[in-house]
């Protein structure tokens, strides 16, 4: 073999070496898009004021977020697929919107509306 096709051969090496590594790193942030998205929105009462430190969860899981000063909230790397999500406050029922389809790689919008409502509460017995 000759010089320059010994160079040529490094050359090619070395690019083959870049292109495989770029497709390991590519695959691997495709994967992490494609498992999960994101859930945000405001939380406000009936009159459309917000509603801040209410509990936003998805039902039947371990997220969960509380509202800001201005109703705000987000909770990342939810797995994709259809959720249930709740809003709930002390002096307000609590709200749900169903059928929340989270899309892998992208951020969608669920803005419950909470109504205020009486809280009960039940007799108190005291015994002597």
């Amino acid at each position: 073999m000759t010089q320059r096709s010994r160079s040529a051969f490094s050359r090619l090496a070395a690019a083959a070496v870049m292109v495989v590594t770029a497709v390991v790193l590519g695959a691997g942030s495709v994967l992490a898009q494609g498992t999960a998205g994101k859930i945000e929105g405001t939380v406000k009462d009936q009159s459309g004021a917000p509603v801040a430190g209410a509990q936003v969860l998805i039902v039947g899981s371990a997220f969960q977020a509380t509202t800001d000063a201005k109703g705000y909230y987000f909770m990342n790397n939810v797995p994709a697929g259809v959720v249930t999500v709740r809003a709930q406050y002390i002096g307000y029922a609590p709200s749900e919107v169903t059928n929340v389809r989270v899309l892998a790689g992208q951020t969608m919008e669920v803005s419950p509306v909470l109504h205020q409502t009486a809280i009960e509460v039940t007799g108190i017995t005291v015994t002597a």
